[in-house]
């Protein structure tokens, strides 16, 4: 009796969810029938032996409408993806209080409200995944309680207020991204306390202040983006030996000043940088562009045979354009003030470029 009670359970709970849900086709509404077992619906997936619902997966259906807190009713639920699709309204809270709950990706939703606090504060969470959304308020309220959580999406909503330092407690995040919000304050130096983190995208904000140097000694960061933020202040890394594999570092459209520290040749990885750097033989992009930088552009540039595109826009750079920089014969783009310069045959153009 048991067994059956816990079955009517999940059914009612999909039941309750299906009738706040339309679509252009009613996909639903055919395909979700009392007839038939809930076990067979599009998109349910049910343990073999309980035969509970532990994963429910409704993407890119067009689905409208709000989603049900009767789905903290499925208490075998691990995977919840309604991602791409038209829902709106607010996340329920007590999807937070599924213990199993390991997964939950609804992006490209047009979803508003908070993110709830109960999802930050998961013992088993590791996966949110909310980005493209209309979410506002502050990114966390309370403590960080995510010992497993690995991937956090939360960019292109309406986040403000700061990035909280608990952030710094989930340990083994992977993948953080606020990019396209209006996230203020600084970037809490506790993040370098992320000690399995690869990516982290925060640009597109209103942060200020410098780059904390613990960012730079987190030696699983391969990329780092700070694009379109108010970020001031000298670029400093960590006296000593820096042990990051950074590849990508994007600082541009910043207010960073002041010259770059000798010590960042030690980022040997490095493929992609918005700085000032010539003895990376790795390096192919390089974005100085829109910040306050100063000094002169180095002859010694001209080594680094995988240049690709040299961006030095808006700066208060001085002296002349070194000539060593002809023989990067791999160069494709060459930017200075609020031109293009593509580059064919670099030595032609160049002359062209200085009569202009």
């Amino acid at each position: 009796m048991s067994f059956a009670s816990s079955n009517e359970t999940d059914r009612k709970a999909l039941l309750d969810f299906r009738n706040l849900i339309t679509s252009p086709s009613h996909f639903l509404a055919i395909n979700w029938t009392k007839n038939t077992s809930f076990c067979s619906w599009f998109g349910v997936t049910c343990s073999t032996r309980r035969q509970r619902v532990v994963a429910l997966a409704l993407p890119n259906l067009q689905l409208q409408g709000t989603i049900s807190p009767s789905l903290a009713n499925l208490s075998f639920l691990s995977v919840l993806n309604l991602g791409n699709n038209s829902l709106h309204g607010d996340i329920p809270y007590v999807l937070g209080h599924l213990p199993p709950l390991r997964v939950i990706d609804i992006p490209n939703n047009q979803l508003q409200g908070s993110i709830p606090t109960s999802l930050l504060q998961h013992q088993r969470v590791q996966k949110i995944s909310l980005a493209f959304n209309k979410l506002g308020g502050e990114v966390c309220k309370g403590p960080w309680k995510v010992p497993k959580l690995s991937v956090l999406n939360l960019r292109n909503n309406s986040l403000t207020s700061i990035i909280p330092p608990p952030v710094g407690n989930a340990t083994k995040l992977m993948n953080f991204s606020l990019s396209g919000n209006r996230i203020n304050g600084n970037i809490p130096k506790e993040i370098g306390n992320m000690s399995q983190l690869a990516s982290l995208v925060l640009h597109d904000n209103q942060l200020r202040g410098s780059i904390p140097t613990s960012l730079f000694n987190i030696s699983s960061l391969v990329d780092m983006s700070l694009v379109l933020n108010s970020l001031s202040g000298s670029l400093l890394l960590d006296e000593g030996n820096i042990v990051s594999n950074l590849k990508y570092l994007s600082i541009s459209k910043n207010q960073i000043s002041g010259c770059i520290p000798s010590n960042i040749c030690q980022l040997r990885e490095l493929k992609g940088l918005s700085g000032n750097i010539v003895c990376l033989s790795k390096l192919e992009d390089f974005y100085i562009d829109e910040n306050p930088i100063t000094g002169t552009i180095p002859t010694s540039m001209g080594n680094i045979s995988t240049l690709q595109n040299l961006f030095f826009g808006n700066n208060r750079l001085v002296g002349r354009i070194p000539p060593e920089l002809g023989k990067l014969s791999n160069l494709r783009q060459l930017y200075f003030a609020q031109k293009i310069i593509l580059l064919v045959k670099f030595q032609k153009l160049f002359s062209i470029f200085l009569s202009i």
